[in-house]
């Protein structure tokens, strides 16, 4: 008897605790509890942590000071994950006007290639849950910063941006990118020390915090907002310069949506460009880690 009432006693609160221990943000598993009807991309997990490396990126850390002349960066990405391997390209451009005080940002991931195994595409939940080696086009963002304080006297630079993500991505069918529209927002501050000390020039730092939000497939919960946040350090030397960061977002539903990733770039300064070797390292919900070539060419014009 005594058994019998510590299992009615018990049951409910195991039970209970199973249910609430289930996340709600993550639908069924599509290749055991697919209807036959549902489209397959509703049973898919619209997160960092479940998709392509390139689907719901990061994103770089503004440090509070709009650039002064226009530059365009070229980059060639080699990203590794357990079952996957993904070559990409990237182009960035920044165009500043009104004096330097409102600034033109363009971001496009024109190409990916990428290998997956049947494991990794089985985990994302692709349409097929079979291995893949395919190429997609990539998104597109655009956006404007605003430059609120610059070289005051006393309080660091500050600036505000908005960035918008659009549908240009391909490959959701492999979980590549989320076909979908989305935004970031970010508030960012920073400020640059002269140093002029044998081959140090100067020390800059700089941290931005904000709200990434993007679309998702699930019928009653059709958006995910985040917390983004991020904070680095760049030396500026003779030549060359070295620059870290960390970075992420955490957003509210826990579903493999709350990356964090550290970045240390190594560039080499040639006239008015550099050549910058880069290295990613995904900590949490970024299952991947990446070696970057990039050519940033600094636009030696004037702007209105």
């Amino acid at each position: 008897m005594k058994v019998n009432f510590y299992i009615l006693f018990f049951l409910p609160i195991l039970i209970s605790v199973n249910v609430s221990g289930q996340n709600k943000y993550i639908p069924p598993d599509p290749y055991t509890s697919w209807d036959g009807v549902t489209h397959k991309s509703s049973y898919q997990i619209t997160s960092p942590g479940y998709m392509g490396p390139n689907a719901l990126p990061v994103p770089l850390v503004h440090t509070g000071q709009i650039k002064d002349n226009p530059d365009i960066t070229l980059c060639y990405e080699y990203i590794i994950g357990t079952g996957n391997v993904t070559q990409s390209t990237m182009t960035r451009m920044t165009v500043p006007f009104e004096n330097k005080r409102i600034a033109l940002e363009l971001n496009y991931n024109p190409l990916e290639f990428f290998t997956m195994d049947s494991a990794t595409s089985r985990l994302w939940r692709t349409y097929t849950g079979e291995s893949v080696t395919d190429a997609c086009l990539g998104d597109f963002y655009f956006g404007t910063v605003v430059q609120l304080i610059r070289d005051h006297r006393f309080l660091p630079d500050l600036a505000v941006s908005m960035n918008c993500k659009t549908a240009s991505g391909r490959g959701r069918e492999y979980s590549r990118h989320t076909n979908a529209p989305g935004y970031y927002m970010d508030l960012s501050l920073g400020d640059t020390y002269k140093i002029g000390r044998g081959s140090l020039l100067s020390v800059q730092w700089y941290a931005s915090g904000g709200l990434m939000v993007w679309q998702t497939n699930l019928a009653f919960y059709p958006q995910d907002d985040a917390l983004l946040f991020g904070a680095g350090v760049n030396l500026d030397l003779k030549g060359w310069f070295i620059n870290q960061t960390i970075r992420g977002y955490s957003g509210y539903m826990n579903n493999g949506d709350r990356p964090l990733m550290y970045r240390a770039d190594l560039g080499i300064k040639i006239g008015h460009a550099a050549l910058i070797l880069s290295y990613e390292q995904g900590f949490r919900d970024y299952p991947f880690h990446s070696f970057q070539g990039a050519l940033c060419i600094n636009l030696p014009v004037k702007t209105v």
